[in-house]
């Protein structure tokens, strides 16, 4: 694999569709309090567009695959101490209001605080983040923000074509999916274990 990557700077792309992703984000937040990770900075992508150019799909409902995954988030999420509950009458999720919420918390300041919010309420809690009493319960309820502001940001032309510009970006970068993490500009794609991986790795003086 060659030199050893170093945790200084991890960028976290990610979906709120996905709930490899709400994992991932879980064991890349102990990693911050541990201080293995040092900078982690998140870049939103849509899966939908993602899957659309490499002609790839969501993992079947029902399949082996699909299985598999579900119970491997479940002993995933106990050992790392949170919450999991997969939404399996409503997966594939369509994230795309929320993902385009990611941009106004930024905004506000509130980047982080949203992220989370949104992918426990998706993956913990079984809400159902495609309908606006759900989002206005994070937006509004959780983080105190303005959800008529809300809605009309994530409306607007510059924010729409924001989002498709960064998940044409990540796919220009080599991106196909998420969970993906650079770390220092290197760039790992898959399940949570990576971050398990990673974690072995001694940070840098």
């Amino acid at each position: 694999m060659g030199s050893c990557p170093i945790l200084n700077d991890v960028e976290f792309l990610y979906d709120f569709s996905s709930p490899n992703c709400y994992v991932a984000l879980a064991k890349a937040n102990e990693l911050v309090k541990k201080g293995k990770i040092r900078n982690l900075r998140y870049t939103p992508v849509l899966l939908g567009g993602l899957f659309k150019s490499t002609n790839d799909a969501p993992v079947p409902k029902g399949s082996l695959e699909y299985n598999y995954m579900a119970k491997n988030l479940e002993r995933l999420s106990r050992e790392l101490g949170v919450g999991f509950k997969f939404s399996h009458d409503r997966f594939p999720i369509n994230s795309l209001k929320a993902m385009r919420g990611s941009y106004f918390a930024k905004q506000e300041g509130k980047e982080r605080d949203y992220i989370e919010r949104m992918f426990r309420g998706c993956w913990a809690e079984d809400q159902d983040i495609t309908q606006n009493s759900v989002l206005e319960g994070i937006v509004k309820g959780s983080l105190g923000l303005d959800f008529s502001r809300f809605l009309e940001f994530i409306e607007k032309d510059e924010i729409k074509q924001k989002l498709r510009s960064d998940t044409q970006n990540a796919l220009e970068r080599g991106v196909f999916g998420a969970p993906t993490y650079f770390v220092d500009g290197e760039m790992y794609w898959g399940t949570p274990e990576i971050l398990w991986h990673l974690e072995k790795f001694e940070l840098s003086e």
